[in-house]
């Protein structure tokens, strides 16, 4: 097991994974992710010097494994989060019965709570000022957890963001979102002394059979961003300032990572997005008015194509079906848009004008419906 031993015809014919000999089992060489004393336990050390944590754990399911594993090490704790949230944070304080409160400042931070949590950076590329809450939570003794999930390359590079690792408790990364990682390819960033409280979170977690594709590629990236980071950040910044420059017209959100670019047109996101698909040109998310480009070392190739659509583009956003006769009406689960995947109504909550225009405008992308219908109670 697994049953293809790396020979399958479908690896020749295909020629789709060369890399098919590294998708093994728990075996005496390959380690556990579960209890990793062996190679994995090596990748996560090196990980954690690269990122400068004291100590890494990694997953091949995605950020969401890694959220669930931070908050089960406070579950037992009153936990506050400041700002949007992942829908998995969502889902776990309801999986785990978590006593969990929103605040709205840093100044609501005391020492009632246990842990704090906030998303930074956001989906576009916006980066909290983590200090206030920094110390307020020093001041409160609560631990900082960071979903900093669209954050793992600002670790290689100075023109980029400062990461979370070196002030908070728990950091999330989702390699696979900004890193040359397979898809589910995420970290968890710890401190030394909730490290082996979060390996037991981790193993209860985690499924049985985790890839070791997924986790070959988080080692692989972090060797090649340790030694080309730097020099690839750098030419990125400088292709996608000249592209910028070439199309004066394209209007952009301001980014704290230059790396995450999000082209601004108003009424038109969504139909942007269709126009830049005809092309080929495929990017991270759209909404009404935005479209959302994560740019890597990788892909800048398209980028010149994605800015000549958008300049000049006048088209408008498609229409959906009416859905105002929710409005009023109590959400029987979390509903929100994908991606972000962060709750535009939360379960249990009243659906508003305002948050029911999100949804409307954003229909062929929601989540929390049944068989693409919003269920109320």
């Amino acid at each position: 097991m697994p049953s293809h031993g790396g020979e399958s015809r479908l690896f020749e014919d295909e020629g789709l994974f060369a890399s098919a000999p590294f998708d093994v089992t728990e075996l005496s060489f390959s380690d556990n992710l579960s209890c990793s004393a062996g190679v994995i336990f090596e990748a996560e050390r090196l990980a954690a010097k690269a990122y400068g944590a004291e100590r890494t754990l990694f997953f091949a399911s995605g950020a969401t494994d890694a959220v669930r594993t931070a908050l089960l090490c406070v579950r037992d704790q009153k936990i506050a989060y400041l700002g949007d949230m992942h829908k998995s944070f969502h889902a776990a304080k309801r999986l785990f019965g978590l006593k969990v409160t929103e605040i709205s400042s840093a100044e609501q931070i005391d020492g009632s709570f246990g842990a704090v949590c906030v998303t930074s950076p956001d989906y576009y590329g916006r980066v909290k000022d983590l200090a206030p809450i920094v110390k307020a939570c020093r001041t409160a003794g609560c631990k900082l957890i960071v979903d900093e999930a669209h954050g793992a390359h600002f670790a290689f590079s100075p023109l980029l963001p400062e990461s979370a690792v070196k002030k908070a408790d728990f950091v999330i990364h989702g390699a696979h979102k900004t890193l040359p990682v397979y898809t589910g390819g995420a970290m968890l960033h710890v401190k030394e002394e909730f490290y082996l409280k979060a390996r037991e979170a981790r193993a209860e977690v985690i499924g049985s059979s985790p890839s070791y594709l997924v986790m070959a590629s988080l080692d692989y990236a972090r060797g090649l961003m340790e030694k080309e980071g730097k020099a690839l950040y750098a030419a990125l910044k400088k292709e996608i300032d000249e592209v910028k420059s070439r199309h004066p017209a394209v209007k952009t959100l301001a980014s704290d990572d230059f790396s995450r670019v999000v082209i601004v047109k108003e009424g038109g996101g969504l139909a942007l997005q269709s126009a830049m698909e005809k092309e080929g040109v495929f990017v991270e998310a759209a909404d009404a008015d935005r479209v959302v480009l994560i740019c890597t070392p990788f892909n800048a190739k398209h980028l010149e194509q994605a800015f000549r659509i958008a300049d000049g583009f006048d088209g408008k956003n498609q229409k959906f079906a009416d859905i105002s006769d929710i409005i009023g009406k109590v959400s029987a689960y979390d509903v929100g848009v994908y991606p972000p995947g962060v709750p535009v109504v939360r379960a249990g909550e009243i659906f508003s004008k305002e948050k029911t225009a999100v949804l409307q405008a954003n229909l062929d992308r929601l989540f929390g419906t049944v068989d693409g219908k919003i269920i109320t109670k």
